[in-house]
C-alpha cells in the first residue's frame, strides 16, 4: 500500500508541476504581448507591422488555457478516480496538503540527485 501512496503523491505533484508550468508560460506569453503592444506604441509603428505577432501570441495564449483546462478538467478527475479505486484516500492523493511551493520542490530535487 506505501508503493502506492508514494506513487499518487509523485503523480499529484508532476500534475501540480505541470499546471504551475502551464501558469508560468500563460503569464510570460502574456507579458510580451504587453510589451509588443507598448512597443508599437512607443515606436509609433503600424498596428499592421506587428499584426502577425499579435494574432500568433494571442493563438498560444488561447492553446495555453486550453491546456490548463484539459488537465483541471480531465486529467485531475481521471487520476483522482484511479487512485480512489485503488483505495487511496484525498491525503494519500495529497489533496489534505498544501501544494509545495517551487522552492521547496527544487530544493526537494537537489537533494535527491
Amino acid at each position: 500500500m506505501q508503493a502506492r501512496e508514494d506513487t499518487s503523491r509523485v503523480v499529484a505533484d508532476d500534475l501540480r508541476k505541470a499546471e504551475r508550468s502551464i501558469n508560468i508560460a500563460t503569464r510570460d506569453t502574456a507579458q510580451f504581448l504587453l510589451t509588443t503592444l507598448d512597443a508599437t506604441e512607443a515606436l509609433r509603428l503600424s498596428p499592421s507591422m506587428t499584426q502577425r505577432t499579435v494574432k500568433a501570441t494571442v493563438a498560444a495564449l488561447e492553446a495555453l488555457v486550453g491546456g490548463q483546462e484539459q488537465l483541471a478538467m480531465r486529467a485531475h478527475p481521471s487520476i483522482e478516480k484511479v487512485g480512489l479505486q485503488l483505495g487511496l484516500s484525498e491525503t494519500n492523493w495529497g489533496e489534505g496538503t498544501p501544494k509545495p511551493s517551487v522552492d521547496v520542490e527544487v530544493q526537494r530535487s537537489s537533494e535527491t540527485a
